[in-house]
């Protein structure tokens, strides 16, 4: 058995590949963009997104197998955030140094500004 030390920069193809698919989907990879501003539950990434709830939840899950997100319970809700692993922020670095196209991100990024868990379950609850 050969064995290869990695860095704490360095990640095995495989959690690669799976970081790549996660992020190839136009939602999960606004959710990714939208987790960089703070943690996010939920109900606050549907009202931006305007998707459905579950919808959502399968995108989180998703991200959350690819090692890019992780959650925790914050009373009531479950908040998301990015993962604190060392290679996913320099990738979204990376990834942002090369984007020329920041419109929609940053009417995503206005709109997190301005929401918060209540403001959201409460509209959720309206539908």
């Amino acid at each position: 058995m050969i064995f290869v030390e990695m860095s704490e920069w360095e990640v095995p193809m495989k959690q690669v590949i799976n970081i790549m698919k996660a992020l190839g989907e136009e939602n999960r990879f606004r959710i990714v963009m939208m987790l960089r501003e703070r943690p996010l539950c939920v109900c606050e990434i549907c009202s931006v997104l305007e998707i459905s709830f579950s919808t959502v939840s399968s995108h989180l899950k998703q991200l959350s197998y690819a090692g890019l997100v992780e959650s925790q319970k914050d009373g009531r809700w479950v908040m998301y955030r990015l993962a604190e692993d060392a290679f996913v922020p320099e990738l979204l670095k990376l990834i942002m140094s090369r984007f020329n196209d920041t419109k929609q991100l940053e009417m995503d990024r206005q709109l997190v500004l301005k929401a918060t868990p209540e403001k959201c379950s409460a509209l959720l609850r309206m539908e």
